[in-house]
């Protein structure tokens, strides 16, 4: 009787301490389907989008080490991240073409043109992660971590 007792006790504060723990790593955050999270971040994400009681616990993580990246068949750029500067790998030129370097927040931070080499001058940038958009259209936007 004096086991019975004592595991029944033992397994309702195992339940309640688990129960507290759940909800303190969990903080509340409840992502739904118009929310943004942070990289690192715990979230919750509802099974049902009516009711915030049940859910699938789960951690945003992201990758930052891209070796090279492959722009549309023909364009690589290389090396991401980077200290200075990118270089575009290609069967033609970009001497010239204009792109635009935005922030995180969607700041224009410059506008600059491809190098003869087929570079982008990264240097005065501050270490972060930025948006390179071309002028042309037909070259897809990309994302670069500068360190």
């Amino acid at each position: 009787m004096k086991q019975l007792l004592l595991f029944s006790f033992l397994f309702v504060t195992l339940t309640a301490s688990s129960q507290s723990v759940i909800q303190s790593v969990n903080s509340g955050s409840i992502i739904g389907t118009s929310g943004s999270v942070s990289v690192g971040e715990i979230v919750v994400v509802p099974e049902n989008q009516s009711s915030s009681s049940s859910g699938i616990i789960g951690i945003l993580v992201q990758t930052l080490e891209v070796s090279q990246l492959e722009l549309s068949e023909k364009i690589t750029v290389y090396p991401n991240p980077t200290t200075a500067s990118i270089f575009f790998q290609t069967t033609t030129s970009l001497f010239d073409e204009k792109v635009s370097i935005f922030n995180l927040s969607g700041q224009l931070v410059s506008q600059k043109q491809i190098t003869a080499d087929n570079a982008l001058d990264l240097s005065e940038l501050s270490t972060g992660v930025y948006l390179i958009q071309f002028t042309n259209k037909n070259i897809k936007s990309f994302k670069i971590i500068k360190r």
